[in-house]
């Protein structure tokens, strides 16, 4: 548990906003998003320590958190979905605990329906399909279990893309906080659309250095790396004979 205190990062920003909360006298409603923002975060870490996947940092933002783990791309798609869905989960979680608390007199009502505004804005926010939030991983993980991966990445950076627009319209006019949102959106897209090679050659790489537990196997006319997918093996016709998929990625990498 130590080892994951550690692993806590506030972002400058956070620091910033907590400053100016206590100046203004609004450190209750920064002391709500906090408590949401890392109790979300905490879901996260359970399930990715219940997978043994190694975190790396946890870095708080005043509207959300980014946890950074060093997991395969070729993770299963069931785990993923888990892994994301788990801070949204734990915010119904800390929904009830609220309730409880307020049932029994220890938080006063005000504080309660100011925790509801913010828990459901957050947990809405989280559900949205824009990298890097958890709607656009659960949407990649649903797109991945139908499509071949690159295709499956184009249509999830594309959704993504069409999302964050129709956000950035509904919210340029509004506080100073949500154009600090569409700014770490804007950086964190152009950080997947630069990294899309990387994570395509990063995919093929796993799949031929490892073993992966495949629910599923399919088999095509002729070789072609588009055609690899998440959760499935692949065979490859070649001549006068089906190719495991290791194989043609030895030939890959080899040229």
């Amino acid at each position: 548990m130590k080892n994951i205190k550690a692993k806590f990062k506030m972002n400058s920003v956070t620091y910033l906003l907590i400053l100016t909360a206590l100046l203004t006298g609004f450190i209750k409603n920064i002391s709500l998003i906090l408590i949401i923002v890392i109790f979300h975060e905490c879901g996260h870490i359970i399930v990715l320590k219940h997978y043994e996947y190694e975190i790396e940092k946890v870095e708080i933002y005043p509207f959300g958190g980014v946890t950074k783990v060093k997991k395969p791309i070729n993770t299963p798609l069931k785990k993923e979905v888990m892994i994301a869905s788990a801070g949204v989960l734990f915010q119904i979680l800390l929904y009830f605990i609220f309730w409880y608390l307020t049932s029994l007199g220890i938080l006063r009502e005000n504080t309660f329906q100011l925790f509801q505004i913010y828990n459901k804005s957050i947990l809405l926010f989280n559900l949205l399909p824009i990298i890097p939030l958890d709607g656009s991983i659960i949407i990649h993980s649903c797109l991945e279990y139908f499509f071949p991966y690159q295709k499956a990445y184009r249509y999830y950076f594309i959704i993504s893309l069409m999302i964050f627009f129709l956000f950035f319209i509904s919210q340029t006019l509004k506080s100073l906080n949500n154009y600090m949102i569409l700014t770490f959106l804007v950086f964190k897209i152009y950080e997947a659309y630069k990294k899309k090679k990387y994570y395509e050659n990063k995919f093929f790489l796993e799949r031929f250095l490892y073993e992966y537990p495949y629910i599923k196997m399919e088999s095509h006319p002729y070789p072609d790396l588009s055609k690899l997918k998440k959760d499935t093996l692949h065979f490859f016709w070649i001549k006068d004979r089906y190719l495991h998929e290791k194989e043609f990625l030895r030939k890959h990498f080899t040229k």
